[in-house]
């Protein structure tokens, strides 16, 4: 007994330091410099990233938007309405590893012959262990719709392991193909309109 009462005050300091770290920490430039950090690393592999706002909403459950994202690729470019991560703290920390989820909206692809491709939401779960990013459970709906799941290198940016089965409408048949010819995604027609991803 003569300890429960030291041992109360310790771990409500705990929590109380905890709860000021949630509340007071700068998680809006915590995001910003995470972003920038992301696009200047994106742009050695020529990946060119920008966003036209980042912010974050919530308290324990805190989430990280950016709004206006646009990726702009040798072989094509992304843009995307709205981006949602959730970082889910608690799991990171009892698993070691960066893990959470990821939820956008509208956006649209467009490629090397000009076309676009556009879809209207898409969520995947994600995890970092270091040297890989693994996005599992990836589901997009839309005009182009995918099922499957990629796993890309932290530190190459390409693309380890994949298996995604996508539909897309019939006329980027053309262009599809033509990227999968210069080996730019490694893509195998299975019918018309639908392609698969693997590696």
């Amino acid at each position: 007994m003569a300890l429960y009462k030291p041992l109360k005050i310790i771990f409500a300091g705990l929590c109380g330091l905890i709860a000021g770290l949630v509340l007071f920490f700068p998680w809006d430039s915590a995001a910003e410099y995470a972003a920038s950090r992301a696009a200047a690393t994106a742009s050695e592999k020529n990946i060119f990233l920008s966003f036209q706002n980042i912010y974050t909403e919530g308290l324990l459950n805190r989430k990280f938007i950016c709004r206006g994202f646009s990726a702009d690729m040798p072989a094509v470019s992304i843009k995307i309405s709205e981006a949602r991560v959730d970082p889910m703290f608690i799991r990171s920390l009892i698993s070691a590893s960066k893990t959470g989820t990821l939820s956008f909206g509208r956006g649209e692809i467009t490629t090397v012959t000009k076309q676009k491709l556009k879809w209207t939401s898409g969520t995947a779960n994600i995890k970092s262990t270091g040297d890989t990013l693994y996005l599992d459970d990836i589901t997009l709906t839309g005009d182009v719709s995918a099922k499957g799941f990629i796993n890309i290198s932290n530190e190459t940016g390409k693309i380890v392991n994949a298996d995604i089965t996508a539909r897309f409408p019939d006329e980027f048949d053309r262009a599809l193909q033509m990227l999968s010819n210069l080996q730019v995604l490694p893509l195998t027609k299975i019918s018309s309109g639908e392609w698969r991803i693997t590696r």
